[in-house]
């Protein structure tokens, strides 16, 4: 099978469920340009115009905001995802994107592609679909880091974590994405010692699993139970 043809199948197949006439995928062969981008490599950083909008096929990303001094982890992408969904507007790029392993991605520019969508104005309505269940993600995010304490953030990443990124092993669900206590801090807005102190306590409690930045979360429905319990604690803190 030839390199196009794999990229047809995926874009067909995977990318918007499924959902995208072959109008579009035709578009994307036409018009897109394959790169390749080894561990470490950006592919833009946060204030860059925003000249391409990307598809990830294979690979894994990191999307951050960045400080003089520090660095926050807003979502980990796996294929297959269109990103960035807020470029359409023409504004520069609010993040960068950092590759953690070897990945390929379908590159499009991004005014050929908002002239696409402006003659196909049925295809928005995918794009909407996406646009709305990240504003939800994000939604859940800020509801995590303002209302949660330090327990329920890291309980409700990591369970965002394993159904994002979660494969099925003997042990349970293991996240595919390697993480360190760095990496959770910064997504959850925590220092690295509260984070390693948690991680501790649910190990302990035989929650989950540690080897190696790898984290399995031994039953979901006990890492659900112990989010409640901390969400419990929360509200009648609160009170």
């Amino acid at each position: 099978m030839s390199k196009e043809q794999q990229i047809r199948n995926t874009l067909t197949h995977k990318f918007f469920s499924g959902n995208m006439p072959s109008e579009f995928i035709d578009f994307c062969l036409a018009h897109g340009r394959i790169r390749h981008y080894a561990p470490k490599q950006y592919l833009y950083f946060s204030g860059d115009e925003g000249t391409t909008v990307y598809f990830l096929v294979t690979g894994r990303i990191r999307l951050c905001l960045m400080g003089e001094f520090t660095e926050k982890i807003i979502r980990v992408l796996s294929p297959p995802v269109f990103f960035p969904e807020v470029i359409l507007d023409g504004k520069p790029y609010p993040h960068a994107a950092l590759c953690i392993e070897e990945t390929e991605v379908l590159a499009i520019d991004r005014q050929t592609f908002s002239g696409f969508l402006e003659k196909n104005p049925t295809v928005l309505w995918v794009f909407y679909r996406l646009l709305a269940l990240d504003l939800r993600r994000s939604y859940r995010q800020i509801k995590n880091l303002s209302l949660g304490d330090a327990r329920l953030r890291l309980g409700a990443k990591l369970y965002a974590l394993a159904h994002v990124h979660g494969q099925t092993s003997i042990n349970g669900v293991l996240i595919a994405v390697p993480l360190s206590a760095t990496d959770l801090a910064g997504m959850c807005s925590l220092a690295r010692e509260s984070v390693s102190r948690i991680l501790g306590e649910l190990k302990e409690e035989n929650i989950i699993q540690i080897e190696k930045k790898i984290i399995t979360v031994l039953d979901l429905k006990d890492l659900r139970s112990w989010i409640h319990k901390r969400a419990a604690h929360s509200r009648s803190s609160i009170g």
